[in-house]
């Protein structure tokens, strides 16, 4: 009796609660860690540590506690005595971290790819709707240059060089392991890792989709314990920096002068309203806004028990753009959900993005540019235009100006997709796993060019033309559905770890456009289709249907966690093919060896921690191009010529593009070898990757002869296997962390060099102009054999001819059109053989395309990142520098300003009383000096810029908690504060929407600097 009473009392005892308090310390240092979260799995019950690390909370004997922060590992203790100090070990210390491959994970330790990882707090520093601007810097091998400074805008992200030259270069993007079509234009708010698959034998697992490299992204789960909710908002101005340098009033019209005495007579300077001689006027005063806001709001919700967590996030992301009439909006939502049971996972998550987006006039820089200074200021707010002096009717800088201030192109956009996985564990080694994906995307574009009333300021008439007012509407929705299904295997026997699985992978994709416009708008009211009463109108539309198959097997197999290897085989079929070229077979293997685990490598431990050898090769097949290329395409409707003097039209059916049936996969072969190696207990780690990639059979559209009779006006291309080109590259990630006292820091360097050469196009073929790459008319880049995609192929100048005897020269040499003093002075390259020992002597007197030379390109020599991040008590600080050397940036806006007479170094042209200038004499826009693919116009590229600075403070915990919240953070931001570059346009990073067009500029929406105020807080 006495027994069981003494035991009945111990077990009272046992299940009452008591205070369980301690200090968290990290074991790298001994040093309290703050903030780190407690909570009593199985219960509701949780708390944040204080700033000396110290904690106390509400527990009974035998429960398991959970100690989890950011960067360090969790830790669960059961309950044994009221006072527990509990030490967090460092993920950075621990290569079992866990890193997303595809369709599966594998420890760190066992990687054998080259895969890169960026975390939350990487990413969530900076205030912007667009991934890659975020990205930037802090991974290499992956290059990334904004495309646009247009609120909203996407950046053009490259994972280890040009990988198409007709197709897209985008990489893959896979969301919680459902493919993507295109950037899945998530808040950075949203995700939680994000895993770069760089080299093929990584990315092949996701066959043709994965052909320009994979991203992987994680979005944030919920964890158990007690509902977490953190909210976040920031407020913002952005600025311009520097810009075109543009003559003043005084300036232009003695330029003007100094034109009419040394090139035209006929000349009449000046305007010849007298009143206009007192205006001094700039209009990008008018059309660029500086101090336009910007401003985010965040919430995330999350939480759960053993069996159930959950996530919910929500956002808005507000920003006018400094081009007048641009603005952008997006609101992002996501729930997810997770279920666990002892052989059962199932994983949700559905999301949506709506954006909505008014978008400048393309060519508003430009017109704003052309506008002389001495003409009145024009704001857009009347539907009277005038035309130039004497002008009548003729398009001139005030009434093309006025028209792009009126006009209004609005662009909205609703994405929504959708997942749904589950996992069931058949035995203790075998699992499989079903995912299915649904991604849908609309947008609508409508376009309104209202009416206005030209009035000619000579003979003050005045006229309403009905086609220079309408209204266009473009509609278009993107379907994709995915499913997979992995069985997985994962087994250990004594030294011998085997992980294999066999996956089957289904998409289909749709898409449908349709576009119409109709001329002559009635009202200015009213913006739709039926306000314009013109016929006909312009229509068109697109529908097709795209489906991919795959079949993989991948085995992984490790020996004593010392000897890793890894073979995957995949089995590709696309729609895209004829029925004879459908299939393709992609096998990759990779193998890595960790030496520091070696008994031999135990003396220098404790200087190199971890040591690691990886090998790889890999095969990827790539169908970039429009589907139905297999398949001739006849189109009705058309005009379509018979009579031999081509004025006779009939009505009628077309061929608009012929078939290939033979084309086939483009192939990339690719061969990688890495190193690992983190020293002194891992303060210093290094990953150095040296790869080599080859693109065999690309896909090309090669243009036909007008004799195949395809109708005028279509693409007049066929896809073709033609081409070879090779990427090389070198990559370099380091990291340095350190403890010293109450303070750490953080630092991190990355390095990016990747050489890009075409080694084939086609037999008998060795150069191609890029249609899409002109500047004033003429197209400035070339796919040239053994120099990079979409090299700058320009004129050479050497000067100005400044007096007789070297325009006399000159014009001996060269002949054709005779040059006058102040014209450029053209190289005429060596292209003749003149004593016939197989080596070019001498020029053929005549500029032609033979004359134009290698320039460089918009490809940077190499890359680099600096990341910095620094905490001291409440106090946090953190940098991001990025440097991009080598490339060179073609300066259309700084050539229109010459060709159209405005650019301020014209001020100081060659003139006879100036003769030592080397800027020609300003003559005729057609004048070959005009031309815009000289390198009077090249410029370097090169820029260091500072992408972010950051400066935070977080209230004292006693403070916080005393206010009800667990934490509360302020801080400051400047995002592109400051850029160092010789360029002299607006800014040199130039991305280009495609290929063709990098380093490019040509008047695009310049980029901007944005500082900010911020607040977090957690509840």
């Amino acid at each position: 009796m006495i027994v069981m009473l003494v035991f009945c009392c111990f077990n009272t005892v046992q299940a009452q609660e008591i205070t369980v308090q301690g200090t968290i310390k990290s074991t790298d240092d001994g040093m309290p860690i703050p903030g780190a979260t407690v909570i009593v799995k199985g219960s509701t019950k949780g708390t944040v540590t204080n700033f000396d690390g110290e904690y106390a909370i509400k527990a009974k004997m035998g429960d398991l506690i959970s100690v989890s922060y950011i960067g360090m590992l969790t830790k669960n203790v059961p309950v044994t005595s009221k006072f527990m100090n509990i030490s967090l070990k460092s993920k950075s210390q621990d290569l079992d971290e866990v890193v997303v491959i595809g369709y599966g994970t594998v420890k760190k330790k066992e990687l054998t790819g080259a895969v890169s990882q960026l975390k939350a707090d990487d990413i969530e520093r900076f205030i912007t709707p667009d991934l890659g601007s975020a990205m930037q810097g802090q991974i290499a091998g992956v290059n990334i240059a904004a495309s646009s400074g247009e609120p909203g805008a996407q950046s053009n992200i490259q994972i280890r060089g040009i990988t198409s030259l007709s197709g897209s270069n985008t990489p893959l993007f896979v969301v919680d392991g459902i493919p993507q079509e295109g950037d899945p234009r998530l808040s950075t708010n949203e995700i939680e890792t994000i895993d770069v698959l760089k080299d093929a034998a990584s990315a092949a697992v996701y066959g043709t989709r994965g052909a320009s490299g994979v991203i992987l992204i994680t979005t944030k789960k919920g964890k158990e314990g007690s509902m977490k909710v953190d909210f976040g908002t920031t407020y913002g101005v952005q600025r311009l920096g520097q810009g075109i340098a543009l003559m003043d009033a005084s300036q232009q019209l003695y330029f003007e002068v100094q034109q009419k005495k040394n090139y035209s007579a006929a000349f009449d300077p000046g305007p010849t309203r007298p009143e206009w001689l007192t205006n001094n006027n700039d209009l990008r005063d008018v059309i660029l806004v500086n101090d336009a806001e910007s401003k985010t709001y965040n919430l995330n919700v999350s939480g759960g028990t053993k069996n159930f967590t959950y996530n919910v996030a929500g956002g808005l992301f507000s920003a006018d753009g400094v081009l007048v009439g641009s603005s952008f909006k997006r609101y992002n939502g996501r729930a997810s959900t997770s279920y666990n049971t002892d052989h059962w996972k199932i994983n949700t998550s559905i999301g949506f993005i709506m954006e909505d987006r008014d978008r400048a006039t393309n060519n508003l820089i430009t017109d704003a540019i052309r506008y002389k200074p001495y003409f009145p200021i024009i704001d857009g707010s009347s539907d009277v235009f005038y035309t130039e002096e004497g002008a009548g009717g003729v398009e001139t800088p005030l009434n093309t100006l006025a028209q792009d201030l009126k006009r209004k192109d609005n662009e909205r956009t609703d994405k929504i997709n959708a997942s749904l996985s589950v996992t069931r564990d058949l035995t203790k080694e075998l699992s499989f796993t079903t995912r299915v994906g649904a991604n849908t995307s609309s947008q609508i574009r409508n376009i309104f060019r209202p009416k206005y009333t030209l009035v000619d300021l000579t003979t003050g008439s005045s006229s309403v033309d009905p086609l220079k007012s309408g209204v266009e509407a473009q509609s278009s929705r993107l379907s994709v559905f995915s499913w997979d299904g992995t069985l997985s295997y994962k087994k250990k026997i004594g030294k011998h770890g085997f992980d294999a699985i066999v996956t089957s992978a289904f998409e289909e994709r749709s898409y449908q456009e349709f576009y119409a416009t109709r001329n002559g708008v009635i009202s200015n009211e009213i913006e739709v289709l039926n306000n314009a009463g013109q016929d006909p109108g312009a229509y068109s539309g697109v529908n097709y249907v795209n489906k991919t198959a795959g079949f993989i097997g991948r085995i992984q197999y490790n020996y004593d966690g010392k000897y890793l290897f890894s073979v995957l085989g995949r089995r590709d079929g696309s729609s895209k093919f004829g029925k004879d070229y459908r299939w393709g077979s992609f096998p990759s293997l990779s193998a890595a060896w960790n030496v520091s685990d070696e008994k031999f490598w135990q003396p220098l431990i404790g200087t190199v921690n971890n040591f690691k050898i990886r090998l790889s090769r890999g095969t990827v097949g790539n169908d970039s191009f429009d589907p139905y290329q297999y398949s001739s395409v006849i189109t009705g409707r058309r005009n379509y010529v018979f009579d031999t003097n081509d004025t006779a039209l009939t009505l009628g059916s077309a061929v608009v593009s012929y078939a290939n049936p033979e084309v086939k996969w483009e192939t990339s072969i690719s061969n990688n070898i890495g190193v690992d190696l983190a020293f002194f207990k891992n303060k210093f780690t290094l990953t150095a990757d040296y790869y080599v990639t080859k693109k065999q059979d690309m896909l090309f559209p090669v243009r036909l002869p007008g004799s195949t009779g395809v109708v005028n006006g279509e693409p007049q291309n066929v896809i073709l296997n033609i081409g070879n080109m090779t990427n090389k590259g070198l990559e370099i990630g380091a990291n340095y962390q350190q403890k010293i006292g109450k303070s750490k820091f953080n630092l991190g360097l990355t390095f990016t060099k990747n050489t890009n050469v075409i080694t084939k196009i086609v037999d008998g073929v060795d150069i191609i102009y890029n249609p899409n790459s002109q500047v004033l008319g003429d197209p400035a880049t070339v796919f040239k054999v053994g120099r990079e995609a979409a090299s700058f192929w320009l004129y050479q100048t050497d000067g100005v001819l400044k007096n007789d005897a070297e325009v006399t020269a000159y014009n001996n040499l060269t002949g054709g059109t005779p040059s006058q003093k102040g014209d450029l002075r053209f190289v005429d390259q060596l292209t003749v053989d003149s004593d016939g020992d197989g080596i070019a002597d001498k020029g053929d007197g005549v500029l032609n395309d033979q004359d134009r030379v290698y320039s460089g390109s918009g490809l940077p020599d190499f890359e680099m990142g600096f990341n910095m991040s620094w905490n001291y008590k409440n106090f946090d600080m953190s940098m991001n520098w990025y440097a991009s050397v080598g490339a060179e940036v073609i300066n259309g806006t700084k050539a229109d300003a010459y060709a159209r007479f405005r650019h301020a170094d014209l001020v100081n042209m060659w003139t006879a009383d100036n003769p030592t200038s080397n800027i020609p004499l300003a003559k005729v826009r057609t004048h070959r000096d005009s031309s815009g693919i000289s390198d009077l116009f090249l410029e370097d590229g090169s820029y260091l810029r500072l992408k972010l600075i950051t400066l935070g403070y977080s209230l004292p915990k006693s403070v916080s908690t005393a206010m009800g919240i667990s934490k509360l953070r302020f801080y400051v931001s400047g995002q592109n504060p400051i850029t160092f570059t010789k360029y002299s346009g607006f800014d040199p990073e130039i991305g280009g929407n495609n290929v063709a067009q990098r380093g490019l500029d040509l008047s695009r929406f310049p980029l901007t600097s944005l500082y900010s105020l911020g607040v977090n807080v957690t509840f």
